[in-house]
This record gives C-alpha cells, structure tokens and sequence, in this order.
C-alpha cells in the first residue's frame, strides 16, 4: 500500500473530508487530493504533522510493506505486518475524532460547524464549535469570532480563561470593557484591575480608580489611597457628591459615557 493510499484510508476512515484534512495540516484540499493519488508527497514536516493527526508512526506511513490497519475497540491495537525479515507489530491509535457541518449556508460559511476530537480540529461557520472555532458565534478551546467562548477568546466580545475583546470576561481579561481577575482594559473591574477607569480590589486607574487599595489621578480607596485627589472611607461609604465633582472637574470630557459608569461604580462601592 502506498503513502498516498494509506493516508486515504486514515482520513476516510477517521471521517474527514479533503477539506477539512487540508486544513488541519494548513494545507488546500487540491494538495490533499494530489497526495492520495500519488501525484504528489507531502513534506517531511506534513508526514509527521499527518502521523502525529491519526496516532500512526511515520514508519507505518513510509513503508509500502506495512499495509493493514484492523481498528480495534481498544485505543492501542497491535498489528502483525510482514516484511522480508519477518514478522514487525505496529501499534496504531485510533483519535476519537466528530463532524458535522450543516447543508444550510449563509454566504460561503455553513450555518453550522462542529468539529472536535483528539487533534487540531478546526470549526469554521456561523456557529461554530470545535477544538479551534471561528465563527459568529465561536465555542472551543481556542475561539475567535463575535461572541467567542473558550480557553483562550479573541472576539467582540469574549468569555475565556485568557479573553481578548472589546468585551472581555475571564480569570485574565484583555481589552476596552473587562472583568476578571486581573482585569485591563480602558474600563476595568476585577481582583487586580488596570485600566484609565479601574475597579477592584487593588485598583489602578489613569483617571479613576475605586477599591481597597485605590492607585490614579482620583482615587477612592477603603483602606489606602495614593493619587492627586484622594477618599479613604476607612470601611465607610465614600463621599458620593464630592466624587462627582472630582470626576466632572478633573476628567476630560472625551471619556463622555465613562464618566457616568464611573459615578455609577461609586455609587455601588
């Protein structure tokens, strides 16, 4: 069996189309194509790429004598394989692997995309879900699109352990609006907030910042305050009216809307 016939087998057998194959090795469907017809053979770099993608050794894949491949229930089944010498085992894995991309179309992306598995899969649709997915709505390990939810989140907005986006929500926030526990951002709430507006438990803001420990230009703080205009409310409400005047007084009116969240915020402190 050659190359380009093995790696037929493992992708059809594993459920992929050229496409979907192509791109998990940053490769085009045409190049796959060429390669299962033996036009073509891949890079030293995409046998191991294809080898590390269906738990295979690359000696499987380079030897023409090493042909059957009986997957078993197990994830390790051994395989008898003679050669002029003798009989070799070799030991393949079997990647869970799932897809399933919609008929439905909105411009050239599936309404929607779920692609996961043991692997690099990647899901790419409207909504799409996948160990890496881009969509509108984006959700898996790493996610990017409008509302990505993942891992790590690039997106409009962005819920993630590491999240970036002009909304960002996680244990370490990123962007223009943010909350988490280290939080920065222009407008920023959390545990360790940093941000021209920050809020938090230890807060330091450019122009505002509202917290225990509170660190800017106006700074509201419960037990300490360090800046040019300063409230320690030692555990009391903070002066509400004299904040107000500090913030219309002292913060340039081009932060318009932020202003006014940020006398919010001090209302609720």
């Amino acid at each position: 069996m050659t190359l380009g016939e093995k790696i037929y087998r493992l992708r059809t057998e594993s459920g992929l189309s050229q496409e979907s194959f192509g791109d998990s090795l940053g490769v085009s469907r045409q190049s796959v194509s060429k390669w299962e017809t033996g036009q073509s053979v891949p890079e030293l770099e995409k046998i191991v790429a294809i080898s590390n993608l269906f738990g295979v050794t690359t000696d499987y894949l380079l030897r023409d004598e090493l042909e059957g491949i009986d997957w078993g229930d197990s994830q390790a089944e051994p395989q008898d394989m003679m050669n002029g010498s003798g009989r070799n085992t070799v030991y393949v894995f079997r990647r869970s692997h799932f897809e399933y991309k919609s008929k439905k179309m909105i411009g050239n992306l599936p309404l929607v995309h779920i692609h996961t598995g043991t692997g690099l899969y990647r899901a790419k649709g409207v909504i799409a879900i996948g160990n890496i997915a881009e969509g509108v709505l984006a959700v898996g390990l790493v996610a990017m699109g409008g509302l990505a939810i993942g891992v790590v989140s690039l997106g409009l907005v962005a819920i993630a352990t590491l999240a970036a986006g002009i909304l960002a929500f996680g244990s370490f926030a990123i962007g223009i609006i943010t909350a988490g526990a280290i939080s920065v951002g222009i407008f920023s709430m959390g545990a360790l907030a940093f941000g021209q507006f920050a809020f938090g438990a230890s807060a330091h803001g450019a122009q505002v910042a509202v917290g225990d420990v509170a660190q800017g230009n106006i700074a509201l703080g419960y037990s300490q305050a360090l800046g040019n205009y300063t409230q320690v409310s030692n555990r009391q409400p903070f002066d509400y009216e004299n904040a107000c005047r500090l913030i219309d007084e002292h913060v340039s009116p081009y932060w318009f809307f932020f202003k006014s969240w940020a006398k919010s915020m001090v209302k609720l402190f």
